[in-house]
Parts: structure tokens; sequence; C-alpha cells
């Protein structure tokens, strides 16, 4: 998920720099969608950063269950 999102991040600011070569308002999508996926990857970050310290310190691994929940939100990225 993390790199589909990065892909899809570059996408939008390629389309965000096409919207800001003209008028303000055709930059607005590609800013407000490009906020959302990097909101996306600043969640998987911190849950990455959570499940590592999970399991260094309390020897619990909850890599299944959050890999389950990214992929199911990294499709919802697609949502405009």
């Amino acid at each position: 998920p993390a790199a589909f999102a990065g892909i899809i991040y570059l996408l939008v600011r390629q389309k965000y720099f096409i919207g800001y070569l003209g008028q303000t308002s055709q930059s607005t999508p590609g800013f407000l969608f490009g906020k959302r996926i990097i909101s996306f990857l600043c969640l998987m970050c911190i849950m990455g950063i959570l499940n590592h310290l999970l399991g260094r310190y309390y020897g619990q691994n909850y890599k299944e269950y959050m890999e389950t929940i990214t992929g199911a939100a990294s499709a919802l990225l697609l949502i405009p």
C-alpha cells in the first residue's frame, strides 16, 4: 500500500502543478487529494512504529491485522 500511495501521490502532484499553471480552482482538487494521501502515509508510519514498539516491549505482533487495515484504506484513496 505504501508504494501504491507514493505513486498516486506523484500523479496527484503532477495534477496539482498543471492546475496551478491555470486557474486557481483547477489546482484545488489536486491539493486536497494530495493532502489525503499524505495523511494516509502518516497514518501508516504511526501504525508501523506502534507495531514495532508493541512487538519489542510486549511481544505482541499485529502485522497481519495492520496489513488488512492499510490494504482496505488504500482502496479508499481512489475515491475522489
